[in-house]
């Protein structure tokens, strides 16, 4: 059966979207690129280019969302810009993908989930690593109590991110830097996986001579007396990455190097993945689940997790002591 015809465009023309976003478009082989918005120009000529066939281009995303008739925008915008863009999107009646973090602020999170709820609209998050096969199948074993009580988490990950320019290291547009950033993609698969619920955090911060923060060390105390820590570190020479999941009756390992999953360990042994259980893409998810009408969607909840953690994470350093997680529903 042929695939639904959908109508998408894109917001932001940089390389994550170029790089990751457009390769998967193209490969669904059912999706139309119904026009991009991008102020730069030239960012927008280099998607086009990468694309390999002209569509309208805009510098105002609403302008461009006026103009079409599309059925979804996907979102990869600097950080600060997310909320307005969604939530115009939203109230526009338009599904939407958006790169992480959902937003820089659990307020405004907050508001998105509600609003797509009542607007009845696929609102999902960039996070790739929760569309992985081994870490679907260890949510899955978590749930079913294969390890036990979860008790602890030692979680952390590594990049040359302090040499990183642009946007990125502009506070006013990034929201902060390499825990906001990737380190927000660590802090999602741990609570995915486990569904801890943070309650406080403790951060140490080094900005390492720039605006944003580089390092981060951040322990937090979890609702059932499980405790753990989400590190990041941004002046390494390399992406390293590691969660190890401890419960009462076993544990689950990770480690991705160079953005590749390596290895997954369940009481030091590997993980076997059943047939079942398959590789995805949130492009991919994405596409699907706007043409099942939302079989099995469920609201991005664990995005305000993020959000509210980095939040308190943040507070602490500023105020030099132990922060609450407050509001912890959305």
């Amino acid at each position: 059966m042929a695939k639904k015809r959908l109508r998408i465009a894109l917001i932001g023309c940089g390389g994550n979207m170029r790089g990751a976003h457009v390769p998967r478009i193209q490969a669904d082989g059912g999706v139309e690129l119904a026009a991009v918005a991008d102020t730069s120009e030239e960012a927008a000529l280099a998607l086009l280019d990468r694309w390999g066939s002209p569509v309208p281009c805009y510098a105002d995303y609403r302008e461009m969302i006026q103009d079409q008739k599309i059925d979804a925008v996907m979102v990869s915008s600097p950080h600060a810009l997310h909320y307005e863009q969604v939530d115009y999107a939203l109230d526009q009646n338009l599904h939407a993908l958006v790169e992480k973090p959902l937003t820089i602020s659990s307020r405004h999170t907050r508001a998105l989930i509600k609003k797509a709820k009542e607007e009845n609209r696929i609102l999902m998050v960039s996070y790739q690593r929760n569309f992985m096969a081994p870490h679907a199948y260890a949510r899955e074993l978590i749930r079913k109590g294969t390890i036990g009580e979860v008790r602890g988490v030692v979680a952390y990950v590594t990049q040359n991110w302090g040499g990183t320019r642009g946007w990125r290291l502009d506070p006013a547009l990034s929201g902060g830097g390499m825990f906001l950033d990737t380190g927000s993609h660590l802090v999602a698969s741990t609570l995915w996986i486990t569904d801890l619920k943070p309650l406080e955090v403790s951060a140490f911060l080094d900005l390492a001579g720039r605006d944003v923060d580089i390092n981060m060390v951040v322990a937090v105390r979890f609702e059932g007396g499980a405790y753990g820590t989400l590190n990041t570190f941004g002046n390494a020479s390399r992406h390293d990455e590691r969660i190890a999941i401890h419960g009462s009756e076993g544990s689950l390992v990770f480690h991705l190097h160079q953005w590749r999953v390596q290895s997954v360990l369940l009481n030091d042994q590997p993980l076997s993945i059943p047939k079942r259980i398959r590789e995805d893409t949130p492009d991919a998810a994405f596409f699907r689940t706007i043409r099942n009408g939302g079989k099995g969607y469920e609201l991005p909840h664990f995005a305000l997790a993020v959000s509210q953690v980095s939040e308190a994470a943040y507070r602490s350093v500023e105020e030099g002591k132990p922060a609450q997680v407050a509001g912890r529903t959305a």
